[in-house]
């Protein structure tokens, strides 16, 4: 049984930096676990479309991890928008959690 008032969300987000002014979200994944850490259910990984000004202009660091993982080339071909992603996202956890119930 769900019980969808304690239920935990577990959220990683891939970015193309730390500058929330100007860097954006790359990758999201989401997991919903109970309050014991069990894992419920794994949401969708979404790979979330950027323009390549914005890939071409990370720092060293993130240039060289998401190239290596192969995710600037997913990102790149991806035909998801953020807010797709958002409502992807927010569509799987109704399912598992409550409104304003969870800490994320």
């Amino acid at each position: 049984m769900v019980d969808k008032d304690t239920n935990l969300v577990w959220m990683d987000l891939e970015m193309t930096g730390l500058d929330f002014a100007r860097d954006r979200v790359i990758e999201m994944a989401t997991i919903v676990t109970d309050s014991q850490l069990n894992i419920i259910a794994e949401g969708p990984v979404l790979a979330i479309h950027q323009p390549d000004e914005l890939l071409d202009n990370m720092d060293a660091w993130n240039t060289k991890q998401h190239n290596q993982s192969g995710l600037i080339e997913r990102v790149k071909q991806s035909k998801i928008t953020e807010t797709q992603a958002t409502q992807q996202t927010l569509s799987f956890l109704q399912q598992y959690v409550n409104p304003r119930k969870s800490p994320l």
